[in-house]
């Protein structure tokens, strides 16, 4: 049904597609429109050439019926606070069209499966407060918010939240949806 492969420089079109669309749909009415309305695919797909090309995240695509539909980022934890056993899911983003579809649980789920795999005993990942669509998301799969909020600025001051999600080591990672 879904395939999944770790992107390479050449997905970097498709990548800067998907983040794009995603963005202006998941962020409308969050992040300002002339924020939104100034980020294009071509834009993103520069972004994902060098950040592949120099290693600074690892992204990976998925494809319905080879027809590439979303994206997750996944990595070390970038926060200084967290130990050296803390993965991150630095970003995941769908295609609209396929959002509520369990699409984003079976990304998710196989990138927990792989931060697993490299011995990280919990996963972080960070939220806009106001994506309460994807906090719920979050919290359906086991994350909860612990308490760490920053702050930061996209055209205005928005405050992100920190959900943590403690993984066992010894089995893969399964959730209901």
């Amino acid at each position: 049904m879904y395939n999944i492969r770790y992107a390479t420089i050449d997905d970097a079109k498709i990548l800067g597609e998907i983040h794009s669309k995603s963005w202006k749909s998941a962020y409308r009415g969050i992040v300002p429109n002339e924020i939104l309305d100034n980020i294009t695919s071509s834009k993103r797909e520069i972004y994902f050439k060098k950040a592949l090309s120099e290693k600074w995240e690892e992204d990976a695509i998925i494809f319905k019926e080879d027809v590439p539909i979303g994206l997750i980022c996944i990595g070390k934890c970038r926060d200084d606070d967290k130990k050296e056993l803390s993965g991150e899911i630095w970003g995941i983003y769908l295609l609209p069209q396929y959002w509520s579809m369990g699409v984003g649980s079976e990304l998710i789920r196989w990138g927990m499966n792989e931060l697993r795999k490299r011995s990280y005993k919990e996963i972080t990942l960070w939220v806009l407060e106001e994506n309460i669509r994807a906090r719920r998301f979050y919290e359906k799969i086991g994350f909860y918010h612990d308490g760490t909020v920053k702050e930061i600025n996209i055209g205005k001051e928005l405050k992100e939240y920190r959900y943590v999600k403690e993984i066992e080591q010894l089995k893969e990672v399964t959730f209901r949806q």
